[in-house]
């Protein structure tokens, strides 16, 4: 694991925002409150993991180029710097899931908006305990400790609007418009982009903290990432390379808005409608499959907490959780 520095942080953020210019030490010093000594430990933290930043004889540090690793925690914790989520950003070169670190320190009291992160994954899960198979390189695969104020049987809207924010985020960051198959897939073209797992810890009436997993195939080859499912990768819809700690970034910061979003009078309502007038599975002939068994019908609407209402020839069924499959559209 990568430590977590504050002060490094924070010099880098001044750093970066100062463009070409150099800044002196002491301008350093004098906005964040920190001594020379602990601004140079910090450059030279900073240098040690990758960042290029001159020294200039009398005047100061320019910031000159970021690290090869784009999943650098303290470059995400910058990007995030005027948001309450991603303080600390947890690093790790390879996880077996980024879940088991982030439910184990989410016992233990870890903070809302603890991210933890990793290249790649070498047991990742999927919903319905899908085995979520990590590509060689370029994958987004990281964990969100959420501690949301809603009741226990709502928490289905949390993934609704995990959903949501990683489609605004890739929308906003590179201009890629996709679809939402429910409850939790990012589709592009009717090919998976996104999975998102949520597990949570509650007792009747409580929520003591949820942990939100969110895999994105960013810059991998288009191969089968979820098992049974066919993919596709960000760069080659945009045709360039993702930056991938800038799009962890983008998600939280649109995650955090969302949760509080809920929380507050009649928030799960309008998520809820927002999320109906978005989702590309309602209107659509589906499979489902359950733990009930397996039904065809259309996808009508989904219920007050979430759950999909499905019109079948004996009638509608609703399912909190389940496995969908589009068949084709309506119509």
């Amino acid at each position: 694991m990568h430590p977590f520095s504050k002060t490094k942080i924070a010099v880098l953020s001044e750093l970066m925002g100062a463009g070409d210019l150099t800044v002196s030490g002491g301008a350093l010093c004098l906005s964040l409150g920190l001594t020379r000594q602990a601004v140079w430990k910090a450059v030279n933290a900073l240098r040690e993991d990758g960042y290029v930043i001159e020294s200039i004889p009398h005047k100061g540090y320019r910031f000159v180029s970021l690290p090869k690793n784009d999943l650098d925690p303290s470059l995400i914790e910058a990007f995030l710097l005027d948001c309450p989520w991603g303080h600390p950003v947890l690093y790790w070169e390879s996880l077996n899931s980024t879940q088991v670190p982030a439910k184990e320190l989410a016992r233990k009291g870890a903070p809302e908006g603890l991210i933890v992160t990793t290249s790649y994954q070498t047991s990742g899960r999927g919903r319905l305990g899908r085995r979520w198979v990590s590509a060689p390189e370029g994958g987004i695969f990281f964990s969100l400790v959420i501690r949301p104020v809603l009741p226990p049987e709502s928490i289905q809207l949390l993934s609704l609007v995990s959903a949501m924010s990683v489609q605004d985020a890739l929308f906003t960051l590179h201009g890629v418009r996709c679809q939402l198959k429910w409850p939790n897939d990012i589709l592009w073209e009717n090919s998976k982009l996104c999975g998102i797992l949520t597990e949570v810890s509650s007792e009747p009436g409580l929520v003591h903290f949820a942990v939100t997993g969110i895999g994105i195939n960013a810059n991998s080859s288009n191969v089968s990432l979820d098992e049974g499912s066919e993919t596709v990768s960000l760069s080659s819809i945009t045709g360039k390379k993702i930056h991938r700690g800038e799009l962890i970034a983008g998600v939280v910061r649109y995650l955090h808005g969302a949760v509080r979003g809920l929380e507050a009078p009649g928030g799960m309502k309008r998520a809820l409608d927002e999320y109906s007038s978005r989702c590309d599975t309602l209107g659509r002939k589906v499979r489902v499959v359950s733990d009930e068994g397996e039904v065809i019908g259309e996808a009508v609407a989904l219920g007050e907490k979430g759950e999909i209402i499905v019109r079948t020839k004996d009638g509608t069924q609703t399912f909190t959780s389940a496995d969908v499959n589009h068949l084709r559209a309506l119509g």
